[in-house]
């Protein structure tokens, strides 16, 4: 169970994976810039233009993406969830399932031996597992879950 966690270490865990997961995505973003910076005077081919085009728009891609995970990012680090029994916003809450870290969307980390989600408010789980409490039961998608302990 939750036992060998605090609220404080999860989210600082869950907090380094995303800032290595935005570190990534601006490593990604130098490379298509850089290929979308060509010297014209030497380039002539229509494909070196195209892969010109290419690297910019997938730049500019990238360049959205980094800004939305930065903004997610530092919302984030800001909530301070109530102090009540049910299901909020920044809590932890561990099920016979999967862990879930709520306020921040991040693909499934395994972490202490225990699997951990990170969902935002917006994902459609979010709705079914506010407000609950520990002992109560979520039904998402024909899964059911048993809310063992909130952080």
């Amino acid at each position: 169970m939750s036992k060998n966690y605090t609220r404080k270490e999860v989210k600082d865990h869950l907090i380094s994976l995303k800032e290595k997961e935005i570190k990534a995505l601006e490593d990604s973003h130098k490379i298509y810039s850089d290929g979308a910076d060509l010297d014209e005077e030497t380039s002539l081919k229509m494909d070196d233009f195209a892969q010109q085009n290419q690297s910019t728009e997938s730049a500019r891609s990238l360049q959205v993406r980094i800004e939305q995970a930065k903004e997610n990012l530092e919302a984030f680090r800001t909530v301070r969830p109530e102090l009540i029994n049910e299901i909020t916003e920044g809590n932890v809450v561990f099920t016979d399932r999967v862990n879930f870290v709520i306020g921040l969307a991040f693909k499934e980390f395994e972490w202490g031996n225990k699997k951990f989600i990170g969902i935002s408010t917006q994902a459609p789980i979010f709705q079914a597992i506010v407000g609950k409490r520990k002992g109560d039961t979520i039904e998402f998608n024909g899964i059911t879950y048993t809310v063992e302990d909130i952080l």
